[in-house]
């Protein structure tokens, strides 16, 4: 082995102290491996922690998620039933049109509140006696909301039905934009528009 080859091979090793003041060779190399391994099982035991952490809690997320959105499509489709047969009651009334345009409007408030809710309440952000409550809320949206508003369509030519009507049109209008405040309270965190927003701010 020439000197160069000689120097070089030293280039791959690093001088040490042993015991009783004699010096020692120690591989770089075998350094950086073992750096190497203890980095990557430090990582993967942390992996592990993590996730043995946040898997159950995302479980529950996600099935308390599922299943407040049944509950949501549940209460839509009883809402939009009673929307249903109160424009049926009117057109067999031949009331004035602007009474179902008022109906048309709310199967839009309707559908707007609840797709609202759906897509941004978080309802593992509040406690279990409050989701209650809010489910019980939301529930009012079809009865007594909607479904009064089918019976006031049912006698709208007796006597003052048509004020009955839109006072039970306003009612269920109320109702929907309190439940859209109250939710609202609880919506839930948009990690990743935050991060762009935070970014925006720092390269400002």
């Amino acid at each position: 082995m020439g000197q160069d080859q000689i120097d070089e091979e030293k280039g791959r090793w690093e001088v040490g102290v042993a015991f009783a003041g004699f010096k020692v060779w120690v591989s770089r190399e075998i350094d950086r491996i073992g750096k190497l391994q203890r980095s990557t099982k430090k990582a993967r035991r942390f992996s592990f922690l993590k996730k043995g952490k946040t898997e159950p809690e995302d479980l529950n997320y996600r099935e308390l998620r599922n299943e407040f959105r049944v509950f949501l499509t549940g209460v839509r489709e009883s809402v939009s039933l009673y929307l249903w047969f109160t424009l049926s009651a009117l057109a067999e009334r031949n009331v004035d049109r602007k009474l179902e345009a008022k109906v048309y409007s709310l199967f839009g408030h309707v559908t707007s509140t609840i797709l609202m809710i759906e897509q941004n309440f978080d309802p593992t952000l509040v406690t279990a006696d409050l989701l209650a409550f809010l489910k019980e809320r939301i529930t009012r949206i079809g009865s007594p909301g909607a479904f009064d508003l089918m019976g006031h369509a049912s006698t709208i030519n007796q006597g003052d039905g048509e004020k009955r009507f839109m006072d039970a049109a306003s009612t269920l209008e109320r109702m929907l934009m309190e439940i859209r405040q109250e939710t609202s309270k609880y919506l839930r965190r948009d990690e990743e528009m935050e991060a762009a927003v935070a970014e925006a701010m720092k390269n400002r």
